[in-house]
């Protein structure tokens, strides 16, 4: 068993929640509690992964909610300012125009909390950010450029009515287009599908989130959502991420798995305060002593962009495309870890945990996940096929006092090419007498 280290004090309990999905894809019906480690076991094609994808849909789209919707509100300005180019080469200075829209688009970005409030000065200072920003082109204009003279409030007020209406829209509007991105790009406009087209229903409770939404005809019908958490969760796809998020193709989805992830292995950006740290340093010795058996080495990014692999016993970095395809979830984690991104209360998804990995490693992974929770309060989902990798983990929470926390459960048949899913973590058995079944045919 794994050493366990001196814990700081963290203030988070731990919370049981409960995840309904309907009418999804392939799933009639789904309910899955997730208290530690949640298990859903079954062979392919049976809808497990839909169940992982349709909860992360959900956690991305409304977890740090205010924050998205200031990140979707800039990018709306961004590309407002640049449609504006029509209107401003009038004055025929088109080789700067674009230029300084940007710089203006940077600017009042950096104020747009303030803009999204309705204040009797907004246009004031918005004609402040606006003379700011040309000042540094005025020499294109004339010799003695005069900003007020060449730009007049009648000039102004159009360009600054089309920003306000960006900031002050309906705060749903921003959250039904972050969710119909993942709809998008996670079930391809597909999770009312030819299987199954009543409208779907998802919700996500415990007792500090509360998360509803309704899908009809592959777009957001109904929805809400209350929070008090911030954490991320993270959606591990059983194809390789690491493979995928450097490809110039991730960075076109900014709603996905891949995205999601690359964005969260840089560098901080801001220093944690004194809890925060405790906890970071807590999490990358804890992430460090658990899988020293697996992995001698870090993600690290290059100067030129490019993410490597720092292996510990060599001097060289190793392409991520020569780094052994069952290490690589493995780094994911690390990193995520060291970079404060998984922590107390935050979730992992992961999709057939088991795949490329030895026998010997499904256990590691297996104890990995447990240890996770028990240490750092991090929950799982893992949909899985591998009785090996299952009895791990049942194994394991049992080892570390944790059996409680674990949630087992079984895909079942509910129709032609629909399925539910059927608690069985009091009877385990069954898991095995199925996935087991095959060598009973040898």
């Amino acid at each position: 068993m794994i050493e366990v280290l001196n814990k700081p004090v963290l203030h988070t309990e731990r919370i049981r929640m409960k995840i309904t999905v309907n009418n999804i894809a392939k799933i009639l019906e789904a309910d899955v509690v997730l208290d530690g480690v949640t298990v859903i076991a079954g062979y392919n094609n049976m809808g497990k992964s839909t169940i992982l994808k349709a909860a992360y849909m959900v956690f991305r789209t409304f977890r740090n909610a205010n924050h998205k919707i200031l990140d979707v509100r800039r990018e709306s300005i961004r590309s407002y300012f640049l449609k504006q180019e029509s209107y401003f080469s009038r004055f025929g200075y088109d080789e700067i125009l674009r230029d300084c829209l940007l710089v203006m688009s940077g600017k009042v970005c950096e104020n747009l909390s303030v803009f999204m409030n309705d204040r009797q000065d907004d246009f004031k200072i918005f004609k402040k950010i606006f003379y700011d920003s040309f000042e540094i082109y005025k020499t294109f204009f004339t010799e003695e450029a005069d900003l007020m003279a060449t730009f007049s409030d009648n000039f102004i007020m159009p360009v600054y009515k089309g920003f306000k209406e960006i900031c002050i829209r309906d705060k749903k509007d921003d959250i039904k287009y972050i969710g119909n991105m993942y709809i998008r790009n996670l079930f391809k406009n597909q999770m009312n599908s030819l299987y199954n087209k009543n409208k779907a229903f998802i919700h996500i409770d415990s007792d500090s989130e509360h998360y509803f939404m309704s899908v009809n005809d592959n777009k957001i019908e109904d929805m809400s959502y209350s929070a008090n958490t911030e954490e991320d969760v993270f959606y591990l796809p059983a194809y390789n991420l690491l493979d995928v998020m450097e490809t110039p193709f991730a960075d076109k989805r900014r709603y996905s798995p891949e995205y999601d992830i690359k964005e969260a292995l840089p560098a901080q950006e801001s220093e944690p305060n004194f809890e925060e740290y405790l906890e970071m340093e807590y999490n990358t010795k804890l992430i460090k002593n658990i899988l020293k058996e697996v992995i001698h080495g870090k993600l690290e990014r290059l100067p030129s962009g490019q993410l490597s692999f720092k292996d510990d016993n060599l001097n060289d970095f190793v392409s991520i495309g020569n780094v052994a395809s069952g290490m690589k979830n493995f780094l994911i984690i690390q990193s995520l870890a060291e970079k404060g991104k998984l922590k107390r209360n935050s979730i992992l998804l992961i999709d057939e945990p088991e795949t490329n990995l030895h026998p010997e490693w499904h256990l590691k992974f297996a104890e990995v996940l447990v240890l996770m929770y028990k240490h750092m309060g991090v929950r799982s989902i893992v949909n899985s096929h591998s009785p090996y990798f299952i009895r791990a983990l049942e194994v394991k929470m049992a080892d570390y006092g944790i059996k409680d926390k674990g949630h087992y459960y079984l895909t079942e048949e509910a129709g032609q090419n629909l399925f539910r899913t059927q608690d069985v973590t009091e009877a385990t058995d069954k898991i095995y007498e199925l996935l087991y079944r095959p060598l009973e045919y040898l």
